[in-house]
């Protein structure tokens, strides 16, 4: 299996349920506990949540990350992982503008030039399929019509010879 194989198998793995519960519940008690959150309970909640199989938990640690890049942090790897949520979702467009983000405070990270490619290797397969999709369903709306109009045409001429 290719370099580029195993990342985008990583990309679409998904988390188990139960780390999604243990670490929202982390970031929940320290929530309650005092005025802010630490950026490793943010982070590590927002990760799982990337991870999960639910488009709305998705969105959501796509916030929590976004959230933390507004700290004065290190961002790399909060905008890399909101790349990686945005690719996750099909937003392929966001997806790009955040791994490029990465790439222009890290020109040489490798993590990012490979997500960026696999990002633009899905979007152009999901444009083709869909194509494919638009493509058949004008075929098969053209088929109808001329099918329908044929047999409009044999019942006409049916009821004329009669």
């Amino acid at each position: 299996m290719s370099e580029l194989e195993q990342i985008k198998n990583e990309l679409d793995s998904h988390i188990c349920d139960d780390d999604i519960v243990e670490h929202e519940k982390n970031y929940l008690e320290e929530l309650n506990s005092s005025p802010v959150v630490s950026t490793k309970t943010q982070f590590g909640y927002g990760f799982v949540l990337i991870k999960s199989k639910c488009d709305n938990d998705i969105r959501k640690g796509i916030r929590l990350l976004e959230d933390l890049c507004h700290s004065g942090i290190d961002q790399r790897d909060f905008i890399y992982y909101i790349a990686v949520g945005h690719y996750r979702l099909k937003d392929y467009g966001p997806a790009i503008k955040y791994t490029e983000r990465v790439l222009s405070i890290e020109p040489e990270n490798i993590q990012a030039t490979n997500l960026l490619q696999i990002i633009k290797e899905k979007r152009k397969k999901d444009a083709l399929i869909g194509a494919a999709v638009v493509g058949g369903g004008a075929v098969a709306v053209t088929s109808g019509l001329l099918l329908g109009g044929a047999l409009v045409a044999a019942g006409v001429a049916f009821f004329r010879g009669r």
